[in-house]
C-alpha cells in the first residue's frame, strides 16, 4: 500500500486531482468493537452516532494539512489520553484511502498487545484458506459472531483448528505486515503484537483486495458490532463514542497482560469508508477502569479530521 504523509498530500492531490486461549481476566470486564466498510449492502444503513453538543475547532482540509498541523493533532490526541491516564502510551494512525495519505500518526510502528483486535486477523486467515471463497453457512455465522460480539470461545476454536501462531505468520506474509508478531505463548491469541500502521494496512487490504462476498462478510460483521460484547462489555469506547456523528465500522480490543492494561479501537469511517482510524493504547494495570474513557477522549481530539 502506497502512503503519503499529510505534508505531501497537496502534491498527491494535484497529481491525482486455548488448548483454548488463556483468556485475560481483565478482558472479562472490558470492551469490543463496531464497524462500517467501503461497500455496505444496499439493504443496510451504516450506524451513525449522534452529533456531539460541542465541536472542536475546525481543522484545515485533510489535503492541506501541513506536517506541523498533523503533528499537533497527534499530540492533542495523546494529551487527551494522558489527562485521564498519566503516562499512558498511544499508537495511532489516521489514513485517507481516497488520497492514499496518512493524515496524522504517532508511534505508528510501536507494538501493542492486540487483545480482541486479532479476531479480524483470524477471520481473514480462515477465509484465505479457501482463496476467499465463502465458507459454509455455519462458518460464516461463526465469523460474524466472533467479530460483531467479540466472542472469545469462537476465536479460541478457530485459533486451535487453524494452527495457532501460524495464523499470524500467514497473515504477515499475505498482507506484507511489518510490525505484527505472533504471541510468544502459543495459546494466548490476545498477546499477538500489532501496530497502528499494520492495522491500517489490514483494513485497506480487506476493502481493496478481498472479493466482494468475503469483504461483505467481514464488513457486515463489524458494521453490526453490538454495543454489548459477548461477555457483557460495552464496546463503544474510542471511535464510536469519541467520533460521534460519523458512520463507522469497527473492531475493538481490551484486556491486560502482565502489569499493563490495553484498550484498542480500530475501524473505518465515512459512508464510503474513506478513512481508516487506528487507536492503540496501553497504561498501568491500575488504569484499566479509566483507559477506555481516556481513549474516547483521544478519538474525540481527531473529530475535525474525518468527515461524517
Amino acid at each position: 500500500m502506497k502512503r503519503a504523509t499529510a505534508a505531501t498530500a497537496v502534491l498527491a492531490a494535484a497529481a491525482v486531482g486455548a488448548a483454548l486461549m488463556v483468556i485475560f481476566s481483565a478482558e472479562k470486564s472490558a470492551v469490543v468493537s463496531t464497524a462500517s466498510v467501503a461497500s455496505p449492502p444496499s439493504t443496510t444503513v451504516a450506524p451513525v452516532t449522534t452529533t456531539p453538543e460541542t465541536t472542536p475547532a475546525t481543522t484545515p482540509a485533510a489535503s492541506t494539512l501541513s506536517a506541523q498541523q498533523s503533528q499537533a493533532l497527534a499530540e492533542s490526541a495523546q494529551q487527551a489520553l494522558r489527562e485521564s491516564v498519566p503516562g499512558a502510551t498511544l499508537g495511532m494512525e489516521v489514513y485517507d484511502r481516497q488520497t492514499s495519505t496518512v493524515l496524522t500518526s504517532l508511534n505508528a510502528d510501536q507494538q501493542f498487545a492486540s487483545m480482541s483486535v486479532v479476531k479480524l486477523l483470524i477471520a481473514i486467515d480462515v477465509l484465505a484458506q479457501n482463496q476467499f471463497e465463502l465458507p459454509s453457512t455455519a462458518t460464516q455465522t461463526q465469523i460474524t459472531q466472533m467479530l460483531s460480539t467479540s466472542d472469545d470461545a469462537i476465536a479460541s476454536s478457530f485459533w486451535v483448528s487453524e494452527g495457532g501462531t501460524s495464523i499470524i505468520t500467514r497473515d504477515v506474509a499475505l498482507m506484507g505486515l511489518t510490525g505484527t508478531a505472533a504471541p510468544t505463548s502459543a495459546g494466548e491469541w490476545g498477546s499477538t503484537e500489532i501496530t497502528a500502521q499494520d492495522m491500517v494496512t489490514v483494513y485497506d487490504y480487506v476493502l481493496d483486495k478481498l472479493p466482494a462476498p468475503a469483504r461483505s462478510l467481514l464488513y457486515d460483521a463489524m458494521y453490526h458490532a453490538s454495543e454489548d460484547a459477548a461477555d457483557g462489555t460495552d464496546q463503544y469506547f474510542g471511535i464510536p463514542d469519541g467520533l460521534r456523528g460519523t458512520t463507522w465500522a469497527i473492531k475493538q480490543g481490551w484486556g491486560s497482560s502482565g502489569s499493563d492494561a490495553y484498550y484498542n479501537s480500530t475501524g473505518v469511517l465515512g459512508t464510503d469508508s474513506r478513512y481508516v482510524v487506528v487507536l492503540l493504547s496501553s497504561g498501568p494495570l491500575s488504569s484499566y477502569g479509566t483507559l477506555p474513557t481516556a481513549l474516547t477522549s483521544a478519538a474525540a481530539a481527531l473529530s475535525s479530521l474525518v468527515s461524517p
